[in-house]
């Protein structure tokens, strides 16, 4: 199955560093979108990888939890191109880790800003041109963790449920304008940013209790947001795709 974007614009947030967001917008320029990439810090790495690879991007650093400068963003991308039809919103922290009791409060408040809101602001800055063009795909990076919650995620594990329940609000109100929305709920994967809070021991044990029994990658979930954001997934809207080796199941 060839997925064809030539034509399309797609926003990809979260995509400076080494890990989902370029690997997302990689796959999604391999086909044929035109990339606008958000991020907080400086994307001068992704974009220099995107190019070796043949794809060309535009990057805005903006903080997406100020709705005021990412709406000016919005404006300019508008204005240089067209509104994009594709929104990935991948962008997320998980700096806070440990039990309810003793997360401080400005850390709590500052994931759910960044994860939460941060996702619906970019989300509602080009909503409506989404609306008027009539077709739009829009997809929510969430986790397992938002699906199952984890014991020392407690902040971070509301945020990504949080993202399920406005992704599964917003496919209602625009199902009729033909824009999709939907969920991607990631696993336990091979990058930095997953894995450097966990023990080893207790990475071991975390992979042997996946059927599959490895972690999964970027590019397997960026597999899974490509289709997402293809014609081909037309009539798959409010849903929350798990990508996750299976580790939902019984295993003996």
């Amino acid at each position: 199955m060839k997925i064809d974007l030539s034509g399309k614009v797609a926003v990809v947030t979260g995509a400076a560093s080494n890990g989902l967001g370029r690997q997302h917008a990689l796959n999604l320029g391999l086909a044929g979108a035109r990339l606008c990439l958000i991020d907080v810090q400086d994307c001068t790495e992704s974009l220099a990888f995107l190019e070796s690879k043949g794809v060309k991007a535009k990057a805005f650093q903006v903080d997406i939890t100020d709705f005021e400068s990412l709406q000016k963003v919005a404006d300019q991308i508008e204005s240089e191109d067209q509104s994009p039809q594709i929104i990935v919103n991948n962008a997320s922290i998980i700096t806070t880790v440990g039990m309810f009791a003793d997360i401080p409060l400005d850390r709590w408040q500052r994931d759910i800003q960044v994860n939460l809101v941060g996702s619906a602001n970019v989300t509602r800055a080009f909503w409506k041109g989404m609306l008027k063009m009539g077709w739009g795909r829009v997809v929510f990076i969430s986790s397992i963790a938002g699906t199952r919650g984890g014991a020392g995620q407690t902040s971070y594990a509301a945020t990504k449920a949080g993202v399920i329940g406005l992704a599964k609000s917003l496919a209602l109100e625009g199902a009729s304008k033909g824009v999709t929305v939907n969920a991607v709920a990631p696993g336990v994967l091979e990058t930095e940013a997953a894995l450097k809070f966990i023990r080893d021991d207790m990475l071991d044990r975390m992979k042997k209790s996946i059927p599959l029994r490895r972690f999964g990658t970027p590019k397997n979930i960026s597999d899974v947001v490509t289709f997402l954001c293809s014609e081909q997934s037309e009539y798959i809207t409010g849903q929350v795709l798990e990508v996750d080796g299976g580790s939902g199941l019984f295993v003996f």
